[in-house]
């Protein structure tokens, strides 16, 4: 019997530094592009230039900064064949190794999308499951948009002038525009993998008991960007344990919608993995929830990247920085090896500061983001219909109809949940599911150089293209 592929990446964030003034800034290297032929296109609705979103001045348009940021869910989908996620989950610990060990290169399976591969239907759905979780009265009607790391970062590098080509689904539910990640094919491996990407936070960090067994840490924040309001969805690959941590006889205290980060850490306590009834009826898409891990405050997270030393560069921070804005994540690991697994430089950092400096540097890049946030979003409702969102190459974006019948970001049920027209919290923890399914197993499986160098790639961002370079 097989082993399950991994769903464990990094998030490498490209992008170089700096505003747009009339010419483009370039890829460092090719992504791989959509597969038109396998996914058809649409009808085209819409054509946008990187020229037509300098509507207002910046002095005018609403902040550039992303403002009143939240912790509002989060979930781990488990390494075994289970298709349950576990509410609230937690990312896992910071323990670096002692004593230095050559470590092996990656050698596995792996998604280059974890929700999509678990739920390839409805990818978006443990979001909303989570969230409605946790929050039974969310204000759904207050939310703009609901994306991922992933969809974000692709527009952002669109209104910054770089070359790639992407694509994603947008569907109004309620008064939310949802952006749905699309790859040629939800269940995609990552081809030929190299590097330490993976054996080094394996390495180097440590599930802990009430989510042993995890692969992945999502994790949904909500802030306030250019008049609009979002939920952002992305990988966590790890916390810093501190000492508010180790305080004892705590309070747990539930996040609102407007619950600070800061508010959390009172809030901080243990659990244990307890598993609701897993209770579905056939032909459901609803995904089992189990009960464990620990909230963890914004200021404790991480993202960790691995790098080779063997030519003594250093990281090119402004590659990383986008996606650390976009993400909100404060603290960044950079681990250097030398170029056979040997890691004698690694360094854990505080980039608050530096990541506050990339967004007022960048912050004509920012206006053009939400001048065409706001505008795709003004057409979605406008138009109430399934759309794409389609970049075919540099300066161009394309809004068009989805081909086809086309794909609902969520089955009828949330869909009526979020728009707060028929939500109920059933006591085993999820949405109320009609029996039929005993356990997760069953609902599994009814369920549907020159050398490629995946060392400095990442899932959420180049889908593990194999060209990035250090």
């Amino acid at each position: 019997m097989s082993a399950m592929p991994s769903y464990r990446g990094g998030y490498a964030p490209r992008g170089s530094r700096g505003g747009w003034n009339g010419s483009f800034s370039k890829s460092k290297k090719p992504f791989v592009k959509p597969d038109i032929e396998k996914n058809p296109l649409g009808q085209l609705l819409q054509t946008i230039k990187i020229a037509d979103l300098k509507e207002g001045s910046i002095t005018t348009l609403p902040g550039g900064s992303i403002t009143d940021l939240c912790y509002i869910a989060s979930y781990n989908w488990r390494s075994d064949t289970s298709v349950a996620i576990l509410i609230p989950g937690k990312p896992p610990q910071w323990t670096p190794l002692q004593d230095l060990q050559r470590l092996p290169e990656d050698n596995g399976q792996y998604f280059r999308d974890p929700n999509a591969a678990r739920c390839p239907q409805y990818p978006v759905a443990p979001v909303v499951q989570s969230v409605l979780h946790l929050h039974a009265d969310f204000p759904t009607r207050s939310m703009d948009i609901v994306a991922c790391g992933s969809t974000l970062g692709n527009l952002l590098r669109f209104v910054r002038g770089q070359d790639k080509a992407f694509r994603f689904l947008a569907q109004v539910i309620g008064n939310t525009v949802f952006f749905l990640r699309k790859e040629n094919d939800p269940r995609e491996l990552i081809p030929n993998v190299r590097g330490y990407g993976h054996s080094f936070p394996e390495a180097n960090t440590t599930w802990e008991n009430d989510v042993k067994g995890s692969e992945t840490h999502q994790r949904i924040v909500q802030y306030d960007l250019g008049g609009l309001r979002f939920l952002v969805r992305f990988e966590c690959d790890g916390y810093i344990m501190d000492e508010s941590f180790k305080t004892k006889d705590r309070v747990k205290k539930k996040p609102t919608a407007t619950t600070h980060i800061d508010d959390l850490l009172p809030g901080l306590g243990t659990a244990s993995i307890t598993p609701a009834p897993l209770s579905r009826s056939p032909g459901s898409d609803y995904i089992p929830i189990e009960h464990g891990g620990t909230e963890i405050p914004q200021h404790s997270i991480f993202d960790l990247k691995t790098r080779s030393g063997k030519y003594k560069s250093e990281i090119d921070m402004s590659d990383i920085y986008p996606q650390l804005w976009i993400k909100q994540v404060p603290n960044f690991i950079v681990a250097y090896h030398d170029g056979a697994g040997l890691f004698k430089d690694v360094r854990v950092q505080d980039v608050q500061n530096e990541v506050l400096k990339w967004e007022a540097d960048n912050i004509e890049a920012i206006h053009r983001l939400t001048v065409l946030l706001n505008r795709i979003v003004a057409f979605a409702r406008n138009d109430q219909g399934l759309l794409e969102v389609y970049c075919p190459h540099e300066d161009c974006l394309e809004l068009r109809r989805q081909h086809g019948q086309g794909t609902n970001a969520l089955p009828g049920e949330l869909r009526d949940a979020w728009a707060n027209e028929a939500f109920s919290d059933s006591d085993d923890g999820g949405l109320e599911l009609d029996q039929g399914y005993e356990s997760a197993e069953d609902y599994k499986a009814d369920s549907d150089e020159d050398e490629p160098d995946y060392t400095a790639c990442s899932v959420e961002d180049c889908g593990y293209c194999g060209k990035c370079t250090y």
